[in-house]
C-alpha cells in the first residue's frame, strides 16, 4: 500500500485508467488496432495543422473580446478568465501533442505518454470551462482509444 501512496499521480491515473479502459473494457479486434495506430501520426499532424493557426486566432480574438466583455454585461466578463484558461490551455497540448508525432511513427511509449498527458490536460480544459458532458464523453471516448492501443507502443 505504500508504494502505490508514493508513485506519483500521474502514474496512479494511468494505471487506474489502464485497469477500466485497457483490461475490463470490451476490447478492440488486433486488425482496428493496429490500423489506429497506423492512421494516428498523421491524425495528429493534420490536428496541429488546424490548431497552431487557431490559437493565434484565439489569442487575437481573446484579448478582442477581453476589451469589449465590459460592453455586454456581468455574464460576459465573467465569462473571459475562463476562455483565456481555455486558450492558455491549449498550448501545452499542442506542444504536447507536436512531440509525440515523430515517437508515433515509430510506435514508442514515451510518443503515447505524451498524447495521454495532452488529453488529460484537455479534460482539465473542458472541466474549467464548464463543458462537463462534452468533456466526460471526450474522455471515455478517447481514453478507451488510447489503452486499447498502449501495447502496441514500446
Amino acid at each position: 500500500m505504500a508504494e502505490a501512496n508514493s508513485k506519483n499521480p500521474l502514474a496512479q491515473l494511468e494505471e487506474t485508467l489502464d485497469e477500466y479502459f485497457g483490461k475490463k473494457a470490451p476490447a478492440l479486434p488486433q486488425g482496428i488496432k493496429e490500423i489506429i495506430v497506423k492512421i494516428a501520426p498523421y491524425l495528429n499532424i493534420i490536428a496541429l495543422i488546424f490548431t497552431i493557426p487557431a490559437i493565434l486566432v484565439l489569442l487575437g480574438l481573446g484579448s478582442i473580446a477581453t476589451v469589449l466583455a465590459p460592453v455586454g454585461g456581468a455574464q460576459s466578463v465573467a465569462s473571459v478568465p475562463t476562455m483565456w484558461v481555455g486558450i492558455i490551455l491549449l498550448v501545452p497540448v499542442v506542444v504536447l501533442e507536436a512531440m509525440a508525432v515523430p515517437g508515433l511513427f515509430s510506435r514508442k511509449a514515451v510518443a503515447w505518454r505524451y498524447v495521454f498527458w495532452a488529453q488529460v490536460i484537455t479534460i482539465v480544459s473542458n472541466l474549467v470551462q464548464f463543458n462537463i458532458v462534452g468533456g466526460i464523453i471526450g474522455a471515455i471516448i478517447s481514453f478507451y482509444i488510447l489503452f486499447q492501443v498502449k501495447s502496441l507502443y514500446k
